[in-house]
């Protein structure tokens, strides 16, 4: 896999069949402690969306009758339910710790790095899983660059570890976050639309398990059904295969994020035979444009770049959400 996002679809990868060896699980550079916590956030654990405002949930007492209440309620109700009402909240992109991690972020990256660093973002989350509840937005993938379909990321993780270390002597910040927000500004810097996430991500002290990112062969059923296993429609799977818009495998300018994805697709020409045409897109991107549900996405995102930008924010806010265990306090 070539350190270019478009060598593989964002979440489609050749998934090694041997497992890592102990010195693999290990990150390959002098990175800030893995298990450090970031302190910009306070919320729920395994969530795939910061918890709602105060007001859109029940209100939970605490007080010298609260603790009591939370000692005796197990009785009655599941443990889930109880920890569901003692909700804490994400931190806003408005705080300052956001607009620190944004500053230091734009100093490091680039129009030519910014692929890379989207790729980071699909493969840390992309190894979510609903069925077992593993994987996700938690910054494994720094104990995974030696994996075949992690390939050229160890760069991209390089860029990014520059900006952390001035972070980090400011205030603590995780993988998690960091590569969360730094995947949304690579999308801005590129000109695609403004992508606001949370804070308070907690990073994996070790790898997620190995062959949970889809194969760049599968046809478009078993896309559909491997995003579905990750929580995503059809719908979501379209738009977040646009990121496939950045990088160098031929749809359109490779540092601009546009919805010329959509209409490269829809003119298929790698059905050409020669040439370099025929080396366009991978069989994944081929797939969905044969599939009657995904085209009628295709179409719509070829016709509207804006709802094209619109779907991949919320396709986007979604996917850095899979699987994150939330900063508590």
């Amino acid at each position: 896999m070539s350190s270019t996002l478009t060598n593989h679809h964002p979440l489609l990868c050749s998934i090694s069949t041997a497992s890592a060896s102990a010195q693999q699980h290990k990150p390959l550079t002098n990175f800030p402690a893995k298990s450090q916590r970031s302190t910009f956030s306070t919320v729920n654990f395994l969530s795939n969306h910061p918890p709602p405002p105060p007001s859109s949930g029940p209100n939970l007492v605490v007080g010298r009758r609260g603790l009591v209440s939370i000692v005796t309620l197990p009785c009655l109700v599941p443990l889930t339910q109880i920890m569901g009402c003692l909700q804490a909240y994400a931190a806003q992109p408005s705080t300052k710790e956001y607009l620190l991690i944004k500053e230091e972020v734009r100093k490091v990256l680039s129009k030519g790095k910014a692929a890379g660093v989207l790729r980071l973002v699909f493969h840390d989350a992309g190894t979510f899983d609903m069925d077992d509840k593993t994987g996700g937005m938690n910054g494994s993938i720094v104990y995974e660059l030696e994996r075949p379909e992690n390939s050229g990321l160890k760069k991209s993780i390089k860029v990014l570890q520059k900006a952390k270390i001035q972070i980090d002597a400011i205030q603590p910040v995780s993988w998690g976050d960091m590569i969360a927000v730094a995947g949304a500004e690579a999308i801005e810097l590129c000109g695609g639309p403004s992508i606001q996430v949370s804070l308070g991500r907690l990073d994996s002290q070790g790898p997620d398990p190995e062959g949970k990112l889809p194969e760049e062969s599968l046809n478009a059923s078993s896309l559909k059904k491997c995003f579905q296993r990750k929580g995503f429609s059809t719908q979501e799977l379209v738009a977040l295969s646009g990121a496939h818009t950045l990088g160098s495998k031929g749809f359109g300018s490779p540092t601009s994020f546009d919805n010329a994805y959509y209409k490269i697709l829809l003119e298929k020409p790698w059905a050409n035979p020669g040439g370099m045409s025929s080396m366009i897109g991978l069989p994944s991107d081929h797939a969905l444009v044969e599939d009657d549900e995904c085209l009628r996405w295709i179409k719509k995102y070829a016709e509207n770049e804006n709802i094209f930008f619109e779907d991949f924010k919320n396709a986007y806010v979604k996917l850095v959400n899979s699987g994150v265990r939330w900063n508590n306090l």
